[in-house]
């Protein structure tokens, strides 16, 4: 099951950065998050095709990251998660 605890506007912790707002932010920007340098450097702006490529393996597409998480082998899955997270981190 998948756990998601960082979408409030008010979140800052250790899990990640604040998600509200992430279609259109650019990767390592969020304030109050300490992003590896990979993830500053690379420079991604988020939106549905680079969350969808950066999904299936999150430590290939930015090798460096500090993410834990393994990433959504299914297709569907990431596209359900993505359609999650437009409509949940709306700004």
């Amino acid at each position: 099951m998948l756990q998601i605890e960082v979408l409030t506007e008010y979140y800052v912790g250790f899990a990640g950065p604040n998600l509200n707002g992430l279609f259109g932010r650019q990767s390592g920007t969020t304030p109050g998050y300490s992003y590896s340098a990979a993830n500053k450097n690379m420079a991604v702006n988020w939106e549905e095709k680079t969350l969808y490529d950066y999904l299936l393996n999150p430590k290939k597409y930015i090798p460096g990251t500090k993410m834990v998480f393994p990433g959504l082998k299914k297709p569907q899955e990431r596209a359900d998660l993505i359609a999650y997270l437009k409509q949940s981190t709306a700004s």
